[in-house]
């Protein structure tokens, strides 16, 4: 009797061994784990990258949206209140600059300059205003703003405000000016750049005749 209540005592012993054994992981349970979490982990890597990303591109390209609206604002000033300095006619089809005569004197250059006078390694280009005939400058355009193109077209080419061989001025040509402006945030990441275009036409309120 002795014996037999042993083996059975060593029967039920057993079967709670292999019952505790029986409640872990087995390895492939476990690799399937880690497989799953090293998934997860780089979908939220590569989803907190792409936000990151996305963040700086629309913070470029609020920098962009800042400096177009600046350079158009003040392209459409100066040539609404200064005269278009005729000096230099008759105008080529495109030109990269625009010269204005003051009212009371003087001559401001809006100008495209290349990166070593904008004091910008990262750029090619830049515009740069003068209000005093090219004696001093300053940058118009941001930091890592590169300029694509600054294209100015004046029309008419020749001035209207001296008379013709018959006395007469053509008084159905003011002078106006259209300006092409394409800039460019130069990211350190490529995907994190933008481009903005802009294009608009300006004509003079000034009349010398």
């Amino acid at each position: 009797m002795k014996t037999f209540m042993t083996g059975v005592r060593r029967v039920i012993a057993e079967k709670a061994r292999l019952g505790r054994k029986s409640k872990g992981f087995t390895l492939l349970e476990m690799l399937l784990a880690v497989f799953i979490f090293s998934m997860v982990a780089v979908v939220l890597v590569q989803i907190f990258v792409s936000f990151t990303r996305l963040q700086r591109k629309v913070a470029n390209q609020a920098i962009l949206s800042q400096d177009m609206r600046y350079l158009t604002e003040m392209m459409t000033r100066v040539a609404r209140s200064n005269y278009i300095d005729y000096s230099l006619q008759p105008y080529a089809t495109k030109l990269n600059y625009i010269k204005l005569v003051k009212p009371t004197g003087g001559t401001i250059l809006i100008s495209k300059q290349d990166g070593v006078q904008c004091g910008d390694p990262t750029i090619t280009s830049c515009i740069m205003l003068s209000k005093d005939g090219g004696l001093s400058w300053e940058i118009a355009t941001s930091k890592r703003v590169n300029v694509l193109n600054f294209d100015v077209y004046v029309r008419p080419s020749n001035t209207p405000f001296v008379p013709n061989s018959s006395g007469a001025y053509d008084n159905n040509n003011q002078p106006f000016v259209t300006f092409n402006i394409g800039l460019e945030y130069k990211a350190d990441n490529a995907n994190e750049g933008a481009s903005m275009h802009a294009q608009s036409t300006v004509s003079s309120r000034l009349y010398l005749r």
